[in-house]
């Protein structure tokens, strides 16, 4: 072995120090001559998504579909009839009209209900009320229509909902109570608890639905993440996919696929980009 500035090298290429420096010195040559390559990879590009990423992932997307906005409320004649254009008029009288008819309906069949609590319970006349608790179920009766008619109070009494009741015609009679209660809330904008119960379960559902079809795509952070946030982009940018994903009418699969695409034509993109500037530099 040579001697190379006070110190001496070996065939394995790292500098060994012969103890005629100082230990600063030494410690000094050391650290700077035999250093290890760093042969890891780039955490960013190959590291994989954990089960925290996933959960945090959930809550995203939980967050953004449970933000999506409500169904817009339909307006109501006098709303309207402040516009008070011509157009807005012949709304109003239009609304109006179906308004007298659909109350002049109900009024029809709550006449003869009203009969049949005389006799309720024998089964012709559990028939009879059955039959009009039909015909009630295919008219869109409004919240001014339960107020001016009372048929929701007619329906509420003993002889319909109580324990004496037919259970066919105590279901019946329910049934349509509770629709008209969902539907009065609604309007009014006053919450149902179990709606929102059901709401939140459903929007749950799918924001699990969801990320377990990115983790399908790639389990890679960068690329995962990305597709998470193109999804998200969508169901905000467009609050008519949040409502189809939880009516069922569009594949979560159909949107995590396409955004999946959407992310690997970037990458490609770049990566073309890259290139291109390289070669340039090496002009």
């Amino acid at each position: 072995m040579g001697k190379h500035c006070g110190g001496s090298r070996e065939v394995v290429n790292k500098v060994q120090l012969d103890g005629s420096w100082s230990f600063q010195a030494q410690f000094k040559a050391l650290q700077a001559c035999n250093q290890e390559d760093d042969l890891s990879f780039k955490t960013n590009s190959v590291k994989e998504v954990t089960d925290h990423g996933r959960s945090e992932a959930i809550a995203r997307l939980q967050s953004v579909l449970a933000e999506s906005p409500a169904p817009v409320k339909k307006r109501k004649a006098d709303e309207i009839e402040n516009g008070a254009n011509e157009d807005d008029r012949k709304i109003v009288e239009a609304l109006n009209e179906a308004e007298a008819d659909l109350r002049k309906n109900v009024r029809t069949l709550l006449a003869p209900l009203k009969e049949l609590e005389k006799v309720a319970g024998r089964s012709e006349s559990d028939a009879a009320a059955l039959a009009i608790f039909r015909q009630l179920r295919q008219l869109n009766v409004t919240v001014e229509c339960l107020k001016a008619t009372k048929i929701a109070a007619e329906l509420n009494k003993p002889c319909w909902r109580g324990s004496q009741a037919a259970p066919r015609v105590r279901s019946a009679a329910t049934n349509l109570i509770k629709g008209w209660r969902s539907m009065y809330r609604a309007e009014t904008g006053k919450k149902d608890g179990a709606l929102e119960a059901s709401r939140a379960r459903q929007v749950r559902i799918q924001a699990v639905d969801l990320e377990e079809k990115v983790f399908t795509q790639t389990q890679k952070m960068n690329e995962y993440c990305r597709i998470i946030e193109l999804v998200c982009q969508d169901l905000m940018q467009c609050s008519d996919i949040s409502q189809r994903l939880l009516q069922g009418t569009l594949s979560g699969d159909d949107l995590v696929t396409k955004n999946a695409g959407r992310m690997r034509i970037k990458a490609r993109a770049v990566d073309v980009i890259d290139v291109e500037e390289k070669e340039e530099s090496n002009l």
